[in-house]
């Protein structure tokens, strides 16, 4: 028994300590029989294991309980035990509460991985209801997404798992067609010379909210300007008033002028 103990305590099974939750209960005999299968324990091994992982309130539970469900002589077993403790920590009302959790599932937001794993999970609580596969199944499209669900129903497959792979399929090629109609984002690029981010807005970059800079005239040699070298007389230099050299207006350049 000392090395049964020992390497039991090698797998690191979870304590309990009884906090009220359904689901840690289960969980907590789930991994226990996985440990019992691997090390393969007998029925009276698998109580006394199981026993020494309880911890506070379960505990000082089963020293009260152990007289009352394995009396004077009678033979340890583990089933007893499991229907003792899900009597206490997983009562028949919070498996109801599963039960009607399992009848309302629908996919909603839900993956199909996480989904069918969560149908998985609610369906042990229900075995009656999915005896027969093609039961299983029905139940199981009928909490699909509308979307999926409609392309399901004329294939009306009956086999759980062939269901269940045509559902992924039908989920990849739907994000695929919404992947392709999504419109491209304007993406962001580094100005090079000062630095700031500027947005492509179809292959002409552009800094939004930017007033363009123009220089000033430093010196003026007769009639040419040192800005423009061009001579207009008494003409100011459309150049330095940030104007259109075609149409004279302010606000764009030559080559985007309209009468161009």
């Amino acid at each position: 028994m000392h090395g049964l103990v020992e390497q039991f305590l090698k797998l690191r099974p979870p304590k309990f300590v009884g906090t009220g939750d359904p689901e840690e209960a289960e969980s907590w005999i789930d991994e226990l029989q996985k440990a019992f299968e691997l090390l393969r324990c007998f029925e009276e091994e698998k109580v006394t294991l199981a026993t020494y992982q309880l911890q506070g309130n379960a505990n000082h539970w089963w020293k009260a309980t152990k007289e009352i469900v394995f009396p004077g002589n009678m033979a340890i077993n583990w089933n007893a035990f499991v229907e003792a403790f899900n009597r206490k920590y997983f009562s028949e009302c919070a498996r109801d509460r599963k039960v009607k959790e399992f009848l309302q599932l629908q996919q909603n937001n839900l993956t199909e991985d996480q989904y069918e794993a969560k149908f998985a999970q609610l369906s042990r609580y229900a075995p009656r209801l999915i005896e027969n596969p093609v039961d299983r199944a029905k139940r199981f499209c009928d909490g699909l997404k509308p979307d999926i669900q409609s392309q399901l129903v004329p294939l009306n497959p009956k086999d759980y798992n062939e269901l269940y792979k045509r559902a992924q399929l039908i989920e990849k090629d739907l994000l695929e067609r919404a992947t392709l109609a999504k419109p491209p984002d304007f993406a962001p690029q580094a100005n090079q010379r000062s630095g700031k981010r500027s947005f492509v807005k179809g292959k002409r970059p552009f800094v939004p909210n930017k007033k363009p800079s123009f220089p000033t005239a430093t010196t003026v040699s007769g009639d040419i300007y040192s800005i423009c070298g061009r001579q207009h007389g008494d003409t100011s230099c459309l150049m330095r008033k940030g104007a259109c050299f075609v149409c004279g207006q302010q606000g764009h350049m030559v080559r985007d002028c309209p009468q161009r």
